[in-house]
C-alpha cells in the first residue's frame, strides 16, 4: 500500500466513494482526448503543459502510435503519471522505468 492508498483510508466513506468513482471514471477513458476530457483540461492546456502547438495535440489524440516519451509528456500534462504494467503469464511487472529512461535519453 503506498502513501496515497493510506491517505484515501483516512478520508469519510462518502470521500472514498467519490475518489473510487473518479479513478474508475479514468480507467474507462478509451483514448487520450476521453482521458483529457475527464481529468478537465483542454487541448489548449495539455499544449501549455507540454510545449506541443495545440494542433498537435489534436493530431496526437487521433494516433494509434507513438513515442513513450510523448505519451509521458501528455499524461505529465494531465496531472497524472505514466505508469507501464505487463501481464505475462498472469504475473505483472512494472516496466515504467521505459518510460522514465525515455526521459533521460537512455538507449539500449
Amino acid at each position: 500500500m503506498d502513501d496515497l492508498d493510506k491517505l484515501i483510508q483516512t478520508l469519510p466513506d462518502d470521500e472514498q466513494r467519490a475518489v473510487a468513482k473518479r479513478a474508475d471514471e479514468l480507467f474507462a477513458a478509451h483514448s487520450l482526448r476521453e482521458l483529457r476530457a475527464l481529468a478537465g483540461r483542454t487541448q489548449e492546456d495539455v499544449s501549455a503543459g507540454t510545449g506541443f502547438k495545440q494542433t498537435n495535440v489534436s493530431r496526437l489524440e487521433k494516433r494509434a502510435d507513438m513515442k513513450l516519451s510523448t505519451l509521458r509528456d501528455y499524461v505529465e500534462s494531465l496531472g497524472g503519471t505514466l505508469k507501464i504494467v505487463a501481464d505475462v503469464a498472469g504475473k505483472k511487472v512494472d516496466l515504467s522505468s521505459i518510460a522514465e529512461r525515455s526521459r533521460r535519453g537512455s538507449k539500449l
